[in-house]
């Protein structure tokens, strides 16, 4: 068996992404007091990369610095939801309305592909939920003509409150059926090449109301991790 590479990058990276995939698969809950000296234990590094990880773990509102407490993992609330998806919204409507009538057959096709790869996963699989439906809407945002767009839009996916809101979701057979109702939907609108029908199904794609979200039931599991040294130091 080959050895894996060697991860060389620096230490706050990686420390960062295992606190935020953490986060938002639940392992650390709503309200666990991350602090300094503790996670560096935990983690077999130093404070510095551990601090820098925690404050971008704050920029992007997944923590809160709470004096005499550290950082605190902040709850996911109706109100950042309901803010995400409004801006996805309207973002993904004018990429829809710009992108119609330009997707190839080959595009097309290959979102198809994704929306019966979909179908047949397990229900209870949301990484693999997510990982699909970002990149369907990816897809679907592509043909738009505009690179500012799509580079918007693809950070947004790539934020960990995305991630975090996908996880959020009754795991089961009935979203997942209302994920592929409601690609297949837009997919078809695309392939009769109408915009107007599209948005009205993506807009159920952004519905705050739906009743299949519920906080993530996941059970809070002890991370465990260590980190090779940066060459230098850490």
């Amino acid at each position: 068996m080959a050895a894996q590479p060697r991860d060389v990058r620096p230490l706050a990276v990686r420390v960062y992404e295992h606190i935020s995939g953490d986060i938002v698969s639940g392992v650390l809950p709503a309200g666990t007091a991350l602090i300094q000296e503790q996670v560096a234990a935990q983690y077999s590094v130093s404070r510095t990369p551990v601090r820098d990880a925690l404050t971008q773990l704050t920029l992007e509102n997944l923590t809160t610095l709470v004096p005499g407490r550290g950082y605190i993992v902040n709850q996911l609330d109706d109100r950042e939801i309901a803010n995400v998806f409004e801006v996805r919204y309207a973002l993904e409507t004018l990429a829809v309305r710009r992108a119609c009538g330009v997707y190839t057959p080959q595009q097309l096709i290959r979102m198809n592909s994704l929306v019966e790869e979909t179908a047949i996963i397990d229900p209870a699989d949301s990484l693999e939920i997510f990982r699909l439906g970002r990149a369907f809407h990816i897809a679907l945002m592509e043909p738009s003509g505009n690179d500012f767009l799509v580079n918007v839009l693809t950070s947004i996916w790539n934020h960990p409150v995305q991630k975090r809101i996908t996880l959020t979701y009754r795991q089961g057979a009935n979203y997942l059926a209302k994920v592929v109702h409601d690609h297949r939907g837009i997919l078809q609108a695309l392939r009769d090449n109408d915009p107007v029908a599209a948005v009205e199904v993506l807009s159920r794609c952004h519905d705050v109301s739906d009743p299949n979200r519920a906080e993530s039931q996941s059970q809070p599991q002890e991370p465990q991790k260590t980190f090779e040294p940066e060459a230098g130091g850490s």
